[in-house]
């Protein structure tokens, strides 16, 4: 194992974090405390963040100076808040938000980590329901009293900071994820965190893999939003805590992510399955597009460094070298994925090719629970979400719903204006099906999602969309709709082909024979439209539902495709005049279908450079940059990526 620099003089990460968990728990458990240990390490590099041609680094010392130092600045603009209220936290992941938020919980509030993927009206529904009167942001403004965190700027006297504080704050509030229009609000004391933090030596102990570095260092990807329960427990609060290094993104395109995680040399990435499909999609796009020959040859190698364990880690460093370069690189050591269901070839491909991951649960209400240890791919690839933690308890309602206890769970939650105060010595039913295996547990979804048939018979759609689905399919769907029919909603895009269509379509139906769902789900619908919006990070089914019943989705008529390949082809059209537009930097509108782009919109060389990218980032096509002269105006383009997909 690597050997990582900067534990405090111990020979190895285990022990040092063994030492640390041992004297936290000898102090009382407050945020108080929790800060000074969180910031204990002074020098250590909390941040590090790109900063042009360099790199910018941030100390564990010099973020904990300017959280002292800004203190008292917050104290005067929230000088008319009541200490102890709750005030809203509306920020992207960056140093500032980790400083912002300790320095909300010095001045005596009750941080409450908005989530921005929420609608804006929803947003405002909870801040009047709960009473909130202030909310601190980096730009967006709200119904109440909203401060720009940029105009807070610290205080010239470090030292007026620690003589005269008050009172911390004494909750940490986290917003359920906004799935349904009913949002809860879940308090996590400093207590609660210290549980969380002793679960975090339970999988240390038992997967070394996790606290494996590169040239001594453990550096995450601060990808998951810090508002969002994994991404605070997971990310922020288990290596925090240990005093590990937080690399953070000038924006999430695809780009910029690779980018930043080889400049960086990231050892570990958290994500919920949607990152992880995309990249996977992408790299199995690549793989496809060197032929045939290559992409069987890919599979066989794939299935045999998944299934082999004797030759399967030495055939996956040799064998998929060039996959990973063109990927996350060499420095990545713990990939995990967490927060919705995910299919199983997408964990075969990241372990297969040599990278590390597993697969884990946690809710926002009961915090982190539970992450698949096994050093064995076979195990791993089944999609174990693992067994409880350390200070965590797992158990089975008579109806296959998760249970869970324990003190890692949140204080209190509230919901629709009623609290309900936590007794950590009960059952708290998450309501999400599982089954249980040797001692390992198996996620299939949310009971409230299941479909009820005329027969009284239940359809589980997690397991019924994974039987079904069909490989050039975007998303799958199955919910009842307004009749309470069960409706499977497949979602095909960029689709230019009523062959392709019909050819999806049938073999939709040929996997609901194969699997005797015929008669019980007849009602399959096919539309052009992606069926997660930018905002979400997995799909509510009820949202879907919603959505279906309103008539938002474009439904294809499979006995009329002509109608709607003309609609794609027109769309397409407006597409990639957007994309001339972006390349040239000039108005779409001033874009003819027919127009050169060379002779007649002025475009150089190094703007057709830059058209190809764009194009290949929308549509996920190669083009042949050889043969430019004949791919000049957008009806080239239109014909080139339509002929691509048939």
């Amino acid at each position: 194992m690597d050997r990582i620099n900067n534990i405090n003089g111990f020979s190895n990460i285990t022990a040092y974090v063994r030492d640390k968990i041992a004297r936290f728990e000898t102090v009382e458990k407050n945020y108080e405390n929790l800060f000074e240990y969180m910031f204990s390490e002074r020098d250590n590099v909390i941040a590090e963040i790109p900063d042009g041609y360099k790199i910018k680094k941030i100390t564990y010392g010099e973020c904990a100076d300017n959280i002292r130092s800004k203190t008292p600045e917050f104290d005067k603009a929230l000088s008319d808040v009541e200490k102890g209220s709750i005030v809203g936290l509306y920020m992207s992941n960056s140093p500032e938000w980790i400083e912002t938020l300790w320095c909300m919980l010095m001045c005596g509030y009750r941080p409450l980590l908005m989530n921005s993927r929420m609608t804006d009206s929803l947003l405002e529904r909870v801040i009047a329901d709960n009473g909130i009167t202030a909310v601190i942001s980096d730009g967006k403004k709200f119904a109440v009293k909203t401060i720009d965190v940029h105009s807070i700027v610290a205080s010239a006297n470090r030292e007026e900071s620690v003589s005269d504080r008050r009172e911390w704050g004494k909750e940490i509030i986290f917003m359920s994820s906004g799935t349904t229009d009913n949002v809860k609000l879940c308090a996590y004391t400093a207590e609660n965190f210290y549980y969380q933090i002793c679960d975090s030596l339970s999988i240390v102990e038992k997967c070394p893999q996790i606290v494996k570095g590169y040239e001594g260092e453990i550096k995450l990807l601060a990808l998951l939003p810090f508002y969002h329960v994994f991404g605070f427990i997971a990310i922020y609060i288990w290596f925090g805590f240990f005093a590990r290094t937080f690399v953070f993104l000038k924006d999430i395109r695809p780009q910029t992510l690779l980018m930043t995680i080889k400049r960086h040399k990231v050892t570990h990435i958290f994500a919920v399955p949607l990152v992880w499909e995309t990249v996977y999609k992408e790299a199995i796009r690549k793989i496809r597009g060197r032929g045939d020959k290559t992409y069987r040859r890919f599979v066989k190698a794939l299935r045999i460094s998944n299934n082999n364990a004797l030759i399967g880690p030495v055939l996956s460093k040799k064998a998929f070298a060039e996959i990973r370069d063109n990927m996350f690189g060499e420095s990545i050591r713990f990939l995990i994925t967490g927060g919705s269901s995910i299919k199983p070839e997408i964990l075969e491909f990241f372990n297969g090719i040599g990278y590390h991951m597993v697969n884990g649960f946690g809710m926002t209400e009961v915090g982190i629970t539970s992450v698949e240890m096994s050093m064995s791919r076979k195990i791993r690839n089944r999609g174990s979400i693992g067994s409880s933690l350390k200070c965590t308890e797992y158990g089975i309602s008579e109806k296959g719903e998760l249970l869970v206890k324990g003190r890692t769970m949140a204080s209190r939650i509230v919901q629709s204006g009623v609290e309900a105060v936590t007794d950590f010595d009960e059952w708290f039913n998450t309501h999400d099906l599982v089954t249980c295996e040797g001692g390992r547990y198996y996620h299939h979804g949310r009971r409230d999602d299941l479909v009820v048939c005329k027969n009284g018979e239940n359809l589980n759609p997690e397991i019924i969309e994974k039987a079904v689905f069909v490989k050039g399919v975007n998303r799958i769907c199955l919910f009842a709709d307004s009749d309470g029919v069960p409706t499977l909603l497949v979602s095909i895009i960029d689709c230019f082909s009523a062959e392709k269509l019909r050819y999806y379509h049938s073999q939709i139906l040929e996997r609901l024979r194969e699997n005797h769902l015929n008669d019980e789900i007849s009602n399959v619908v096919i539309t052009s439209d992606k069926l997660l919006s930018k905002s979400d990070f997995k799909v509510s089914r009820g949202k879907v539902a919603k959505r279906y019943a309103n008539g938002e989705y474009r439904i294809v008529d499979l006995k009329n495709t002509e109608a709607h390949m003309e609609y794609m082809l027109s769309e397409l059209e407006g597409r990639i005049r957007e994309c001339f537009a972006e390349a040239l930097q000039i108005n779409a509108n001033e874009i003819a279908v027919d127009e050169d782009f060379f002779t007649d919109l002025g475009g150089s060389s190094l703007n057709y450079f830059a058209l190809v990218d764009i194009l290949k980032g929308q549509f996920g096509v190669e083009l042949d940059i050889t043969n430019e002269s004949q791919l000049v105006t957008v009806k080239d383009f239109c014909r080139y990526i339509e002929n691509k997909n048939k």
